[in-house]
């Protein structure tokens, strides 16, 4: 089953007769998609069954899931398991100059603990922009939010609480964790990456990470292509995913049990997705950083002033045919330096994916399981 059945079947239990677990926290981190900000002031918290929802297409608008979030949260309204637990402290911050976009909540449950979710990549192309800086920076603008929103969020509660978040809000769960301080880690309960990137530079040298990393858990799926980009983390966890290709990073699909209420695991994940790590992160270490810079604001260019990935993919072809002004500002030399650094990185795929290593890495799965 998936996080929907989960709640329609497990919603009757009170946290006191079932704990919180990991499939509550994916399914906190996937609320995070939901403009909660609309209808509760920051400072306010409300209890999730007191929601009054009066526009829901822009309550739900910008989630790759905006229909499937409807089905979670009106389960969750109607349940006894959630019902109690208050959203508040909802903060949305964006930016087009800086390629900024955040936002993170918090939600107390009935046990007091509190929980910090962040917002990973919405349809939006500024929060895809933002994420491609990933692959020629160590940092993005919206991990120092990260960490100012739990410094804040922090001192609206006393005891121990979570963060976490979904794809790029996993990638500031784990960045906040690592930079809040001993104070702060005394509190932290665990810090959760879902499927989210990781850092360029190896964070497990970082004096915190001595300190907390037992608290530091990363969740990947068996069909992964975000979460094993920059994967440093020393035990991920790999989940059953039913997802195809990007629907393996789909918390919709993440496989459930229906009698442990907790995921289906895999000791490994799919050639597919080990591929596509090979591919990927050959490309990010081979290449320099000025080369990935300009293949990222090329990109940047045939997005042109799309406001989401939806309204780019309708307007393609009209892209395609006023291609003459899509480069404006950029040298002939340039695009074409651009599109030969994108036929390497095709060709790492073509590599990765050939039938020979393939067959490769079956036989070597089956023979580690014998």
């Amino acid at each position: 089953m998936n996080i929907v059945q989960y709640v329609e079947k497990f919603g009757d239990k009170t946290f006191m007769q079932l704990h919180f677990n990991e499939v509550d926290a994916l399914i906190f981190a996937e609320l995070a998609y939901i403009n909660f900000d609309l209808y509760i002031k920051e400072m306010d918290f409300v209890p999730i069954k007191k929601l009054v929802i009066k526009d829901t297409k822009k309550f739900y608008f910008g989630s790759v899931d905006a229909r499937y979030n409807r089905q979670l949260l009106e389960a969750m309204i109607k349940s006894k398991r959630y019902g109690d637990v208050k959203i508040g402290f909802c903060r949305s911050y964006v930016d087009h100059d800086k390629t900024l976009q955040f936002f993170a909540m918090t939600l107390i449950l009935p046990t007091r603990e509190a929980f910090i979710a962040y917002r990973g990549t919405d349809i939006t192309l500024l929060g895809w922009k933002e994420d491609l800086f990933l692959a020629y920076q160590e940092s993005m603008p919206c991990q120092e939010k990260a960490l100012e929103y739990l410094k804040e969020a922090t001192t609206l509660f006393t005891g121990g609480f979570y963060i976490a978040g979904h794809s790029k809000g996993g990638n500031l769960a784990i960045y906040a964790a690592l930079h809040m301080g001993v104070k702060l880690e005394r509190r932290l309960i665990k810090a959760i990456s879902f499927d989210g990137p990781g850092f360029a530079k190896d964070i497990t040298k970082e004096k915190s990470f001595e300190r907390i990393q037992n608290k530091l858990e990363k969740y990947l799926t068996t069909r992964d292509m975000i979460g094993v980009i920059y994967n440093n983390a020393p035990n991920p966890k790999i989940v059953y995913s039913l997802g195809v290709l990007l629907g393996g990073h789909d918390p919709f699909f993440w496989a459930v049990s229906r009698t442990t209420a907790s995921f289906y695991y895999a000791k490994e994940r799919s050639l597919t997705s080990r591929a596509t790590e090979e591919a990927l992160m050959n490309w990010l270490q081979n290449e320099n950083p000025e080369s990935k810079k300009l293949a990222v604001h090329i990109l940047f260019a045939i997005f042109g002033n799309s406001v989401t990935i939806y309204d780019w993919l309708l307007n393609a072809s009209r892209l395609v045919a006023n291609r003459k002004h899509i480069f404006d500002g950029y040298t002939e030399l340039e695009v074409e330096e651009a599109k030969e650094i994108y036929r390497r990185l095709g060709r790492y795929y073509l590599l990765a994916y050939s039938p020979r290593k393939f067959l490769n890495k079956r036989k070597k799965s089956e023979d580690s399981e014998k």
